[in-house]
C-alpha cells in the first residue's frame, strides 16, 4: 500500500466499483431486481438469472476504510441494536435508519439471499432487513463440516439450491438459463484463477504484492465474480505485477520478514497497520481472508460444484481444519511468524485464537500473536494497546 508505489490499477478499481455501485441505482431505476447477498454466496447463479447482487457488506467494509462506521453504528444501537452485533450489519441496520448517508445511502433490495456458511450473524441481519424493506428473504442453509464433507450434507445444499433457482424463477416470471450458468461460472473460474496467482506473487522474496495490497484490489473478485469486468481487471493486475517483477519495484524492496495474518483487516486502520509492518521490514502475505475466493466449478456439475465450493469454505470447517489450514499458508508462504486478530465483530472467527495461537506455535516454531480490536468501529480500537502487542511480537521476531 505504499504511497510511493501505487499501482496503476488502482484508478481502475476505483472506477470499477463506482461502475458497480452505479448499476445498482440504475437497475431500481430500470425494474432489474436487486438482490441483496452475502460474501460466501454461489452469486453466479444470480449473475446468470440477470439480478442484480448487491453486498451490504461490502457496504459495511466501505464505511469502515472511511471511517464513518462509529458513526452508523450509533444509529443502530439507538434503535436498540446491540453494540456487540457484527460491525458491518451495524453499518447497514444504521444507514437504513439514519438521515445522514455519508458513504452513500445503502442500496434496498428487492429480495435478499443469505448463506449461513459465514456465520449466524448474516442470517438475522437479512431477517432484519428483509422485514424493513417488505423484500422477500431466502436463506441457503450451509451445516458445518466438523471433519470432513459428507454425501447427505452436499445433497441437504444441493436440493436447496433447486429451491432457490424455482424462487428466482417466480421472481422473475422465466425459465431459469442453466446455459447462461456455465457461461458465467467459466467467468469466475477465470477471474479466481488470476486472483490466486496474483496473491502467490507474495510468496517471493522480495515480493510485488502483499495482504495490505490484496485488501485494497479484492472487491472486485466479491462484487463482480463471475463478469467479464472481473477478468479483465485481474488480468490487467496480473500484467501490472509482471512488470514490476521485470522493473525490481517490490512492496517492501529491504523484506526481511513474512508474516501470516489472520483474517479480516482493522479497515479505518489499514494504512496505519501497513506501515507499521514496513517500517519493520515485515511483508504480511497471506490470509485465509483474502484467499476466500478460490473458487474452481466444474462446468459439467454446475450446481454439484457450486455446493462443493460454498460449503467448504473454512469459515464453516471446524477447529483443527482450521488451524491445519493457516499452518498449509505458513507452509506455502513460508512466513517468520503470524498475527491474529481477534475481531469482536466476527465471532466465529475470533474464537479460540489464543489457543490457536498455542497450538501453531507449538506445531511450527514460530512467534505468534493475538490483538483485540473491531475491523470496522474504531471505538473499540486502542492504538497503545496494539502497537505494544505487536512490538513484542517484532521483538521475538529479531530473537528468532
Amino acid at each position: 500500500m505504499s504511497g510511493k508505489n501505487t499501482f496503476k490499477t488502482a484508478g481502475l478499481m476505483k472506477e470499477l466499483m463506482a461502475r458497480y455501485y452505479a448499476k445498482g441505482v440504475e437497475a431500481k431505476a430500470s425494474g432489474i431486481p436487486v438482490a441483496w447477498v452475502t460474501a460466501v454466496f454461489p452469486v453466479e447463479i444470480l449473475y446468470a438469472a440477470g439480478l442484480f447482487p448487491y453486498y451490504p457488506e461490502n457496504f459495511g467494509a466501505l464505511a469502515a476504510a472511511r471511517k464513518v462506521a462509529d458513526k452508523l453504528s450509533a444509529a443502530a444501537e439507538s434503535k436498540g441494536y446491540f453494540n456487540d452485533l457484527c460491525g458491518y450489519a451495524r453499518c447497514g441496520i444504521g444507514d437504513a435508519y439514519a438521515d445522514e448517508h455519508p458513504v452513500g445511502q445503502i442500496v434496498k433490495p428487492d429480495l435478499l439471499f443469505c448463506c449461513n456458511t459465514q456465520c449466524g450473524s448474516l442470517p438475522k441481519w437479512f431477517e432484519v432487513a428483509g422485514r424493513f424493506y417488505g423484500a422477500p428473504y431466502f436463506l441457503l442453509d450451509s451445516p458445518q463440516i466438523v471433519e470432513e464433507p459428507t454425501e447427505p450434507g452436499q445433497r441437504y445444499f444441493i436440493e436447496q439450491l433447486k429451491e432457490m433457482i424455482v424462487f428466482i424463477e417466480e421472481i422473475t416470471g422465466r425459465p431459469y438459463d442453466f446455459h447462461r450458468l456455465s457461461e458465467v461460472l467459466a467467468l469466475s473460474n477465470e477471474a479466481c484463477r488470476l486472483w490466486n496467482e496474483i496473491l502467490d506473487t507474495a510468496a517471493l522474496k522480495p515480493a510485488p504484492f502483499g495482504f495490505f495490497d490484496a485488501c485494497f484490489h479484492m472487491a472486485p473478485i466479491v462484487t463482480w465474480r463471475g463478469t467479464p469486468e472481473a477478468v479483465a481487471y485481474y488480468r490487467a493486475l496480473k500484467d501490472e505485477l509482471d512488470e514490476r517483477l521485470r522493473r525490481g519495484i517490490y512492496t517492501i524492496p529491504d523484506e526481511r520478514y513474512k508474516i501470516y495474518y489472520d483474517h479480516i483487516p482493522v479497515w479505518p486502520k489499514l494504512r496505519w497497520f501497513s506501515d507499521l509492518f514496513a517500517a519493520r521490514k515485515s511483508l504480511v502475505a497471506a490470509s485465509q481472508y483474502t484467499h476466500s475466493w478460490a473458487y474452481s466449478f466444474d462446468l459439467d456439475r454446475p450446481l454439484e460444484s457450486l455446493a462443493e465450493n460454498y460449503t467448504q469454505q473454512f469459515v464453516n470447517r471446524g477447529f483443527d481444519y482450521r488451524i491445519q489450514l493457516k499452518i498449509n499458508f505458513m507452509e506455502k508462504y513460508r512466513v517468520d511468524g503470524f498475527v491474529l486478530f481477534s475481531n469482536r465483530s466476527c465471532k466465529p472467527n475470533a474464537f479460540g485464537l489464543y489457543d490457536k495461537r498455542k497450538i501453531i506455535s507449538q506445531k511450527t516454531r514460530l512467534p505468534g500473536v493475538v490483538f483485540e480490536a473491531d475491523m470496522a468501529d474504531l471505538r473499540y480500537f486502542s492504538e497503545a494497546q496494539v502497537k505494544t502487542r505487536l512490538e513484542a511480537f517484532f521483538e521475538q521476531l529479531g530473537a528468532h
